[in-house]
């Protein structure tokens, strides 16, 4: 028997009523489900026991349960119930009539890199951490910060600003393209480094291999962090380092009816618009 979990967003009254259809619409074609409020999700209890998730909620719900969930391959659903939805794969209206495709595997499986990051300092890991939109590293005063760049052990520019971002394909519509950095396809085996309100004229975001063994020095007094996916903030010091490499998972992303994500931008950007 197939086995299905619903999360829906916390404290999200539409939300919770789109995930109680959804369980009766699934029960009565015989699915089991059990069906949650996204806070409630626990790695020991539900990780290895369902073979989909469906998540109604917005990208920060379903990236956490993505990340999550790419520790043993199963594959996720987005339901977009917030602004713009890179990750989900339809809105809402569009639920009812996705269940047969979905139940029946007729959609696109995207495996989506994701990074591993290590925290290095006085030679010893503090840190470590996975994340499937980007690492952040970025000052916590209005002061500019230095943070030099090593790619595959040899030394490849200095940043000089409020920080840069480390994004994933996924990721390069997040934080990543508010700072200027380019759109990319999420087919592509690359990263890309994006300076955040860079003083160099020269400094602009590049694009790098994701086999790439990439480190971030950070040379400056000042107080920084680091946030992956936008949780997790570390404090940084003078020397420490950031290690960044491909992860050897996968994020799984279910995609009935793919589009590029600056299909996505543009779409939201003429709602907007309109409204």
């Amino acid at each position: 028997m197939l086995k299905v979990l619903i999360l829906h967003k916390s404290n999200d009254v539409q939300a919770y009523r789109l995930a109680s259809e959804l369980s009766h619409e699934l029960a009565i074609r015989g699915v089991e489900v059990l069906l949650h409020e996204s806070y409630k999700l626990r790695m020991e209890k539900h990780i290895a026991a369902v073979d989909m998730v469906f998540v109604i909620g917005g990208d920060g719900t379903l990236l956490k349960t993505a990340r999550l969930f790419a520790r043993v391959g199963t594959p996720v659903l987005g339901v977009n119930m917030g602004r713009v939805g890179f990750l989900s794969s339809i809105e809402p209206e569009q639920l009812m009539s996705c269940i047969e495709p979905v139940l029946n595997q007729e959609f696109h499986l995207e495996k989506r890199i994701m990074i591993d990051i290590d925290v290095i300092r006085n030679g010893e890991l503090i840190r470590q951490g996975t994340a499937l939109n980007d690492a952040v590293i970025k000052t916590r005063t209005t002061h500019t910060i230095n943070i030099n760049l090593v790619v595959n052990d040899r030394p490849y520019t200095m940043i000089r600003g409020d920080g840069v971002v480390c994004a994933t394909p996924t990721g390069s519509t997040a934080y990543s393209f508010s700072a200027g950095g380019p759109i990319i396809d999420v087919s592509l085996p690359v990263l890309g480094i994006t300076p955040i309100c860079s003083q160099l004229a020269c400094s602009r975001a590049i694009i790098l291999n994701a086999d790439s063994r990439i480190v971030f020095e950070l040379d400056s007094e000042y107080s920084t962090s680091l946030a992956l996916d936008g949780e997790e903030t570390l404090v940084l010091i003078r020397g420490d380092q950031i290690r960044i490499k491909k992860a050897a998972i996968t994020a799984n992303i279910i995609q009935l009816n793919p589009i590029s994500s600056s299909e996505k931008i543009l779409g939201k950007s003429k709602q907007i618009r309109e409204a």
